[in-house]
Order: C-alpha cells, then sequence, then structure tokens
C-alpha cells in the first residue's frame, strides 16, 4: 500500500474518484434491455443500470480537500467541448473467457477520445496521478462473465446526446459499488 493510501485509512481523508460521461435515458433503458436478454443466456456479475458511465480518467484514491480543485479542472477540461450525438455499438470484453468483463462500446468512439485527452491533458497538467492505460468507451455490463456459458444476444442500440461529463466518488463498502455525482459539467 502506498503512502497516499496509508494516509487515506489512517485519516479517512480520502476519497475513490473518477471522472466520466453521464449517459441519456434512451441508452439507458437499451442498456438495460441488452442485460436482461443476457440474463438469459450468460451468468455473472451484472452492473445496476444507475452506475452505466464511460469512464475517462480513474483517478483512485484522491484527498477530499482537493474535490474543488478537481472540479475548476474538470470544467476547464471541457469548456472547449460540445455536447454530441453518438450510438451504442458492439459487445466486447476484457479478461478471460472464464472471468471476463462484458461491456458495450460506441459507433463513433472519436468524441469520447477527445474529451478523454482534455480531461487527462488537465489533470496532468495539474500533477494528478490517474490509470493512464489506454482509452476505449465503453460502459461495463457485466463482471465475472463466463463466456463459454452460451452465445451473446445482439445488443439493442440507441442513439443520444452525450452532454454531462461528472467527477464521481466510488463507494466499494457496500455488496455493490455505488457512484455519487460530486460535480457536473454540462456540455455546450
Amino acid at each position: 500500500m502506498g503512502a497516499l493510501a496509508i494516509m487515506c485509512v489512517r485519516y479517512n481523508a480520502c476519497m475513490r474518484l473518477f471522472i466520466a460521461t453521464e449517459l441519456p435515458q434512451e441508452m439507458l433503458d437499451a442498456l438495460a434491455e441488452t442485460q436482461a436478454e443476457l440474463r438469459a443466456c450468460v451468468s455473472g456479475r451484472y452492473v445496476g443500470a444507475d452506475s452505466f458511465h464511460v469512464t475517462l480518467a480513474f483517478l483512485g484514491e484522491v484527498e477530499a480537500w482537493r474535490v474543488n480543485e478537481l472540479a475548476d479542472i474538470l470544467d476547464d477540461a471541457c469548456s472547449g467541448h460540445a455536447a454530441f450525438e453518438s450510438c451504442l455499438g458492439e459487445l466486447g470484453n476484457f479478461g478471460r473467457a472464464s472471468k471476463a468483463t462484458l461491456w458495450q462500446g460506441f459507433t463513433d468512439k472519436k468524441p469520447f477520445a477527445e474529451l478523454a485527452q482534455s480531461v487527462r491533458r488537465e489533470l496532468a497538467h495539474a500533477g494528478f496521478d490517474f490509470d493512464d492505460k489506454g482509452f476505449l468507451p465503453h460502459i461495463t455490463l457485466m463482471r465475472k462473465l463466463d463466456l463459454s456459458s452460451g452465445v451473446l444476444p445482439m445488443p439493442h442500440v440507441a442513439r443520444g446526446t452525450i452532454d454531462t461529463v461528472s467527477l464521481f466518488e466510488s463507494d466499494l463498502s457496500g455488496d455493490y459499488p455505488a457512484y455519487t455525482a460530486l460535480h457536473r459539467t454540462f456540455l455546450a
């Protein structure tokens, strides 16, 4: 455990944070329909519909007093971006076939990638650490999925406007992760 993590545990002064786009209702409905069809053919741990989002940057444990600074960074990073139309796309997965994470992507990845690049650039400029692995815009539908247990259905698709980027706190203390928006930025 790193020094920051030890300080956070000792003083309860850190929050587990990430920055993500929120999704319009049309997409949330289509994702829930895809999950309903998945339940009939594969087993795994389903992500709650209230947790669907597209992560742009995962920060991990951050001192709570820096939330206002992060809100300003988020506003600056998003200031040059307009709201954009997007469409849900293909299903994909990360990990081994016996314990995969199943996700649904988008037909046009470029606007998400540009937004993530701006957010990550501003975070780096301000000295924030974040997970800098390659970016692939997606919504996680299931975890610990056994892909050998059946054929996946065709995903439901929907179009919608991506117009909100939020700073979220992730609380892992319950049976399922709980995400709370601490700050929202609306794309012009």
